[in-house]
């Protein structure tokens, strides 16, 4: 089923979110590194090579996340980062039905995560224009569970999703949830919450 598919299913009533992740589905982040310790030394791996890696929270020490904790790199990341076409098209049709916009993301830094999308993401209103998101992003359904502020519950990056959307599906009707990451789709399904909608997110345009 596709996005859109999903969307022409879900009536405009009620409360409805539509949760996005960052990394891979909203933005290609540029210049930011997550790096693994080898026997051979540190490999630099982005944020699409480290979905793909086996973490549990034994082999979690072995990656260091310091590029993720510089403010400048991480503001510009997003700034810098190659927007992915195709999702922010999904995306613009919700913004256009009233939906709720949230954000999901294995991020830390939330107030900086969500202070650069709303200098970044922008949607097409009526007449075909381009503006910022603005104010219609919340700072409260900006969600980045790695913050070292908060504490989200979980011990790996899919459970912690899991857990805040499972704390959302109490507030709204309906919530679509687009990630790049598998493990975190099987997650959130694994909830069986029939109000949640999980959707790989489409790959970066070629």
């Amino acid at each position: 089923m596709r996005f859109s598919e999903v969307l022409e299913l879900l009536e405009d009533t009620g409360q409805s979110l539509l949760l996005l992740d960052i990394d891979d589905t909203l933005v290609v982040p540029q210049n930011i590194k997550i790096y693994k310790k080898t026997p051979q030394g540190e490999v630099g791996l982005t944020p699409a090579e480290y979905s793909r890696e086996k973490i549990t929270p034994e082999t979690k020490k072995d990656y260091d996340y310091r590029e993720f904790r510089d403010p400048e790199k991480v503001y510009n990341s997003i700034q810098t980062g190659l927007p992915i076409v195709s999702n922010l098209k999904i995306f613009d049709e919700y913004v256009k039905r009233g939906w709720k916009i949230g954000i999901l993301t294995a991020r830390g830094m939330e107030d900086l995560v969500y202070n650069s999308l709303k200098d970044w993401l922008k949607h097409r209103d009526a007449s075909g224009d381009l503006n910022l998101l603005g104010d219609k992003l919340v700072r409260d359904l900006v969600h980045a569970v790695n913050d070292d502020k908060k504490k989200y519950e979980g011990k790996t990056d899919f459970e912690k999703k899991a857990n805040v959307i499972q704390k959302l599906a109490k507030e709204y009707d309906r919530i679509v949830f687009i990630d790049d990451d598998a493990k975190n789709i099987t997650a959130v399904k694994n909830l069986g919450l029939k109000n949640v909608y999980p959707r790989l997110a489409n790959k970066m345009e070629k």
